[in-house]
């Protein structure tokens, strides 16, 4: 069954949303009216799709594209026409845990990060 497909925003999608940023407390949250999720260690990235163009973007707004190919590719085959998507970047070791340590050398080394 085919889902029937979203229409797309008559302003199109924004270039770019200023990352919301966790705060630090001492304890979490009660109640039905919050949501918690796991922090992964890597990198804050939002996937920009637009009409099958991708562009993958950091919390500050820079352009990582170039950076993640791979993850292009993948956005870009998602069954959608538009979406901005919010997510980590990680670099996750054999065991399933994440490792910043991976990503930061893959970038710093200028390797492509898949």
């Amino acid at each position: 069954m085919q889902r029937p497909c979203a229409q797309i925003h008559p302003d199109g999608l924004p270039q770019w949303i200023k990352a919301q940023l966790i705060r630090l407390l001492d304890e979490a949250p009660d109640g039905v009216d919050w949501l918690h999720d796991i922090k992964f260690d890597g990198y804050r990235i939002h996937a920009r799709l637009d009409r099958g163009k991708v562009r993958l973007l950091a919390r500050t707004g820079l352009d990582w594209t170039n950076k993640c190919p791979m993850i292009a590719v993948a956005v870009s085959s998602l069954p959608l026409r538009q979406a901005y998507l919010d997510g980590e970047l990680c670099g996750v070791r054999p065991d399933g845990t994440t490792s910043f340590s991976i990503m930061r050398n893959a970038s710093d080394t200028a390797t492509q990060m898949r």
